[in-house]
């Protein structure tokens, strides 16, 4: 089991090793200019190794997009929050955040190629901050801070989907404007659509 478990880290580290080397040369050159083997060799890592982890860039670029979920459920952990309202900002706050310090071509081709995909799948409503904006758009409802005017997933669905397009409105004006701003005047739009009548301004 601890053979196992110790391979298991080694396969984490050399996976995020290979994404975080990408990155930097994508960000450097380009995403066209870089080849599977400049990674490789830049990473210290056997091709054989890149396709253990990835079939090919595109995988690589869409798994890469998972750490974006993972940086938004260590803000939720680490930010104090003192109701689903605010939780809700923290999360498209940190999606702005992450997008930001990330920014380059690797981020518009990430986006590129999330478009092409989903004109072939549906919506992935399996992806973390899907379910993590899904879970307070419910608990800000049964304390009545949104409407129960739409079903918590049409609402989780519009604001999810509204607010990576701005992400890639962001990214295809080649970062012109500071999307965090945008992403609160957003979030103040959203929230004014879906509050209750009880529920404060914001």
């Amino acid at each position: 089991m601890e053979y196992r478990e110790k391979r298991k880290a080694q396969g984490q580290e050399t996976e995020q090793k290979i994404l975080e080397t990408a990155r930097q040369l994508m960000r450097k050159n380009g995403y066209d200019a870089v080849s599977i083997r400049d990674i490789c060799k830049e990473a210290g890592v056997t091709t054989g190794a890149f396709y253990h982890h990835f079939r090919s860039k595109e995988e690589m670029l869409e798994k890469g997009g998972q750490q974006l979920d993972l940086y938004i459920r260590q803000q939720l952990e680490t930010r104090p929050f003192h109701s689903s309202l605010s939780a809700l900002r923290i999360i498209f706050t940190a999606y702005a955040e992450y997008m930001e310090e990330n920014q380059g071509e690797l981020t518009a081709r990430y986006y590129q190629n999330m478009l092409a995909i989903s004109a072939q799948k549906p919506f992935d409503t399996g992806r973390i901050i899907y379910q993590m904006v899904l879970h307070f758009v419910m608990e800000a409802q049964e304390k009545e801070i949104l409407s129960r005017q739409y079903d918590a997933e049409t609402v989780t669905t519009f604001c999810v989907r509204h607010f990576r397009g701005i992400v890639i409105d962001w990214a295809f004006h080649n970062y012109s404007f500071s999307l965090m701003q945008a992403m609160e005047k957003e979030f103040k739009m959203a929230y004014q659509l879906f509050k209750s009548p009880r529920a404060p301004m914001i």
